[in-house]
């Protein structure tokens, strides 16, 4: 059975193995919905850590955006041999906006120690897909680095 809250900083929320709840993002150009999830064990409530990190994300969006954007497009044109092995028609990327053709964002995770993390679904690892780590340093890689 799916638990619903009313966080003070998160608004609405809903559980189900995780607190979370559909917010639209502009990146790349573009308008996403994505889900945005407070990782919670056992329907326990959201903790300040990843209150003050939403709050952070949603005082500097348009910074961590950008910041997503342009760690993705250094991250492609740095491994395009190794993404190529996977990824038929690799080529670089010269825009943010370009993005749209390769990634697709999912879900902007918020751990429990306040870790914020963007997942995205990719061309070149559909199973495991792409991930961009904000807080509380900046790191890319596949999902399974970061969860």
């Amino acid at each position: 059975m799916e638990a619903t809250y009313k966080d003070d900083i998160f608004g609405e929320m809903t559980y189900k193995h995780r607190w979370y709840k559909q917010q639209k993002l502009m990146m790349f150009g573009k308008e996403w919905n994505v889900t945005v999830a407070a990782k919670a064990y056992s329907g326990k409530p959201i903790t300040q850590e990843q209150q003050k990190s939403y709050s952070n994300f949603c005082d500097n969006e348009s910074a961590m955006v950008n910041t997503i954007g342009e760690k993705l497009k250094e991250y492609i044109n740095a491994n395009i041999q190794q993404l190529a092995v996977y990824w038929m028609g690799a080529r670089s990327v010269n825009t943010v906006n370009e993005l749209t053709q390769m990634v697709t964002p999912k879900t902007l995770l918020f751990k429990q120690d306040g870790t914020t993390i963007m997942l995205l679904d990719c061309i070149w690892d559909e199973e495991h897909g792409v991930a961009v780590k904000l807080v509380p340093e900046v790191a890319v890689g596949s999902q399974d680095l970061f969860l």
